[in-house]
């Protein structure tokens, strides 16, 4: 199978997957809204972001330096089993040191919420083995069973958490729900024989390999992790549960905005490696980067132009009326996804060229400039200055990324990107300035000019919609065999 057709494939499971569970997380989100309230919500989005925080240091970044080994297809299935072992080992013994920390310190600082904090700890926990899996699948470009299990885990979630909180409006049983859905995701590994085979299996020797070939990985996980949500953990001190809510709501929709980009980076990065590993295949390689460059670039221009325009009829249609100062938020946040994702495909290429070293500084400054900008613009803007932090630590980022990586840039493709970004933001503070940014006909207008221009410049092709459509078509194309 060559590259295209088996990044479309593992494109087309991963939409599947993700299309479902983000769309179903974000009924079950806006379900949360009407039973807990904004206050309650703020509780939810904080032990969501906070917990994880907990675990930067649980593997010492060994599951991401595997995944990129195993992408490159340098491991032997039982060998990578044995990794697993002496991690699942490693990580559960760290887990148990962490927890005694996690539990002691809360129960001072968030004891309103130490039951919440407790469930969810375990969830993610028991979450680091199914990941594995999926990383492991996923480096083999079998994507079928992770999506499949991702559907049902989020299914679980739903069913279970929708049916406790109409018995009690309570926060914590989402949690519960939550941690169910992690027994029922292991589950659905072992039975269908997908599963590593668990041992545990304490190896000294290995340890301390895989712990000094991870160590550029933690760091890279640590800033990353609280580049991602140090925002919600700094208004909840700053401004309180009700602020968190209100940018919580703000984030799902640009959680829903990602999904396209999130699926195409995980797609082509498994391709990606393994071009970068034949050295005969250099020229195919820049160009299937140049490629993922465009197509990431003009789906992201397009995704914003929707949620630009679309935040206040989604705003008005799912949430409460008290949410409606989310609606700004919104529009910041979706700026920073054109450049997050851009950001995200540099990265990747420098982590399969062995430059995680580089990309951990990176993020490393992404991270303190973040946190330093969200200090002086929490405390005026409240949840807009979180989401103008974001937007200005991106532009950072990504500049220094593609300054970095080693690429051979299309000149009349980045020009091009350049300008169609600088005269949409022109465009968009224009109507702001003259509140437009609410005529829906507009937005529309907007949208479908921005669709035309990207395909008559050449930043979309043909070849790219077919890229993406051909995966679906054959498949459903299987169901009425010819002559039928």
């Amino acid at each position: 199978m060559d590259h295209s057709t088996q990044a479309g494939k593992n494109f087309a499971w991963l939409s599947v997957a993700q299309l479902a569970t983000r769309l179903i997380g974000a009924a079950f989100y806006i379900f949360l809204s009407f039973k807990l309230l904004a206050s309650g919500l703020g509780e939810y989005s904080f032990v969501s972001a906070f917990v994880p925080l907990w675990f930067l240091f649980s593997d010492f970044g060994i599951s991401s330096y595997l995944y990129r080994e195993w992408s490159k297809g340098r491991y032997a299935q039982e060998q990578a089993n044995y990794d697993y072992n002496v991690l699942f080992a490693f990580t559960s013994a760290l887990a148990a040191v962490i927890f005694g920390v996690f539990f002691f310190v809360n129960l001072f600082i968030n004891r309103e919420v130490l039951p919440s904090l407790v469930l969810f700890f375990f969830s993610v926990y028991l979450s680091g083995y199914v990941h594995t899996n999926d990383l492991y699948l996923q480096s083999t470009n079998f994507f079928r069973q992770p999506a499949i299990r991702q559907i049902i885990e989020k299914l679980t979630v739903v069913i279970v958490g929708g049916i406790l909180l109409l018995w009690q409006a309570n926060i914590i049983w989402v949690f519960v729900a939550i941690l169910m859905s992690q027994f029922v995701s292991y589950f659905y590994y072992m039975l269908g024989g997908f599963a590593f085979r668990i041992r545990l299996v304490w190896n000294k020797t290995r340890i301390k390999q895989l712990v000094l070939l991870g160590y550029p990985f933690l760091f890279l996980s640590l800033f990353t992790s609280i580049y991602g949500r140090i925002d919600m953990v700094m208004l909840r001190y700053l401004k309180g549960f009700d602020a968190v809510g209100l940018y919580g709501a703000a984030y799902k929709f640009m959680d829903i905005s990602v999904i396209f980009s999130s699926l195409f980076l995980a797609a082509v990065f498994p391709v990606l490696s393994r071009l970068s590993k034949d050295k005969n295949k250099t020229t195919e390689h820049s160009n299937f980067f140049n490629s993922s460059l465009r197509i990431i670039f003009s789906s992201s221009i397009l995704i914003a132009t929707f949620f630009i325009f679309g935040a206040p009829w989604l705003f008005e249609a799912f949430f409460p009326e008290s949410f409606g100062a989310g609606i700004l938020a919104t529009r910041i946040l979706v700026l920073a996804q054109v450049i997050t994702f851009a950001s995200l495909l540099f990265n990747n290429l420098l982590i399969i060229q062995n430059k995680e070293k580089v990309s951990l500084y990176i993020i490393l400054f992404g991270a303190c400039l973040n946190i330093l900008l969200n200090f002086f613009l929490i405390p005026k803007f409240s949840i807009y200055g979180a989401a103008w932090a974001t937007v200005i630590a991106e532009v950072f980022n990504l500049y220094l990324l593609q300054h970095f990586v080693q690429w051979k840039a299309d000149l009349g493709v980045v020009t091009k990107m350049v300008v169609f970004a600088a005269a949409n933001v022109g465009l968009m503070v224009f109507l702001k300035q003259y509140e437009l940014l609410n005529v829906l006909w507009l937005g529309v207008a907007v949208f479908v000019i921005n669709a035309v221009l990207l395909y008559w410049s050449g930043l979309i092709t043909w070849l790219d919609i077919k890229f993406f459509a051909r995966p679906f078509w054959q498949k459903l194309a299987s169901f009425w065999p010819a002559g039928n």
